[in-house]
């Protein structure tokens, strides 16, 4: 439950804004060239680069704008999301373009964390990063792009007071989904700048966009994330990228397109724990955003879009014996009870150095960071309107080919 503070000071933004801003500005918010050319204006810059994002645009547009339900604070929150996410790109490609040494490197062998939501992977993913040869995107670089120079300071220390501003909107937030500046990071925040992200209508109801989603060509948004990481290396001591996110599934044949060489860590848990703990979190995030939060869709939803995820990442590792050679299984249930041994595994399979001093800072990070430290998230599947027979029945091929007791 929302704390009663919380709820009167967002309806007394809401109130105010409301209030304080005519309509006709509302109706503006949304327009794409006047998104493009306030882009333009505020950067200085004019190349967006590829304009392959255009398509995605105009629908999450559509969405924000009409089936969003947005209160006047998702409106402005909307605007400038997508108006940051535009000032990156024109950002990103003065970089690229100024600097000819980016082009030049390549992606070794990255590591991508993949499989259902909330089955450990943050934690996972902070374990691992924990390795010297490894490099994981923190928060602050996946939302701004960095220069390497002083701005970096002060992107930083926005990326924090965004984290901050969230979780006041959403304070259930916490509980369920930890975020840091500094933390590693998950990869939808970068191809969001693609236009291409699950993270969009998990935090509004954006559901055309969502729909073109399931099926669309990922390329463009793997290409760009290539492109990113080159970016953020660029200068560094070489090391092996440390990747995650769920939707990878989505995209699987586009990023083993892109990243032929790739290891993948895919992650299992029973559908009927995993499935109502997504749904509440994207009522957490839209109920800061929207007083008409529809809870049975958003759980159907979920059902149809990890469904599909799952069944595209079985079917293409069925295909192909070279992609299935490179993946690793591991359960939640592993995971929770012995993460240090899953952890060797892990770096056993990846050809990454067992140290001394990782396995302290693994116990380290464990001992500080284990489930509940952060809070805690109560979900259950009749919130979403589920029986649990509903999700064994949903899920009776992936349960049998990858929960057997």
């Amino acid at each position: 439950m929302q704390d009663p503070s919380e709820q009167k000071w967002i309806a007394w933004v809401n109130k105010g804004l409301a209030a304080g801003i005519h309509q006709n500005v509302f109706e503006a918010l949304f327009d794409r060239e006047d998104l493009l050319d306030g882009a333009r204006t505020a950067t200085g810059f004019q190349d967006f680069g590829a304009m392959d994002f255009i398509e995605p645009l105009d629908l999450l547009l559509e969405g924000f704008d009409e089936t969003s339900t947005l209160n006047p604070v998702g409106r402005l929150a909307g605007r400038w999301y997508l108006m940051r996410l535009l000032c990156n790109r024109l950002r990103f490609e003065a970089v690229w373009q100024n600097d000819p040494r980016i082009g030049s490197q390549t992606v070794r062998q990255p590591i991508f964390i993949l499989g259902l939501p909330r089955t450990g992977s943050t934690l996972l993913h902070e374990v691992l990063a924990q390795h010297s040869s490894l490099r994981a995107p923190r928060f602050w670089e996946s939302t701004f792009t960095p220069s390497r120079g002083p701005m970096d300071l002060y992107r930083t220390v926005a990326a924090a007071a965004q984290i901050n501003l969230v979780n006041r909107m959403a304070p259930n937030l916490k509980g369920i989904h930890r975020l840091g500046a500094r933390l590693p990071h998950e990869c939808v925040t970068i191809q969001a700048h693609a236009m291409r992200s699950i993270q969009f209508h998990a935090a509004h109801r954006v559901s055309a966009y969502n729909e073109w989603l399931q099926t669309c060509d990922w390329e463009p948004a793997y290409q760009w994330h290539e492109r990113y990481l080159k970016v953020l290396q660029c200068g560094e001591q070489e090391a092996r990228w440390l990747l995650k996110a769920p939707g990878h599934m989505l995209g699987l044949e586009a990023l083993e397109s892109v990243y032929p060489d790739a290891r993948f860590i895919q992650l299992h848990r029973d559908p009927a724990e995993v499935i109502p703990s997504m749904a509440s979190l994207s009522v957490a995030l839209r109920s800061a955003f929207s007083d008409a939060v529809d809870e049975w869709e958003i759980g159907r939803d979920t059902v149809e879009q990890w469904s599909r995820g799952l069944v595209n990442t079985l079917r293409l590792r069925k295909q192909n014996a070279d992609l299935d050679a490179r993946f690793i299984d591991i359960h939640y249930k592993e995971l929770v009870s012995c993460p240090a041994e899953v952890v060797r595994r892990i770096v056993e399979f990846t050809g990454l150095s067992a140290t001394a001093m990782f396995e302290q800072k693994v116990e380290h990070h464990l001992t500080q960071n284990g489930k509940g430290q952060h809070g805690h998230h109560d979900y259950s599947l009749s919130r979403f309107g589920f029986k649990r027979s509903d999700l064994d029945e949903r899920f009776a091929d992936y349960r049998a080919e990858h929960l057997r007791a």
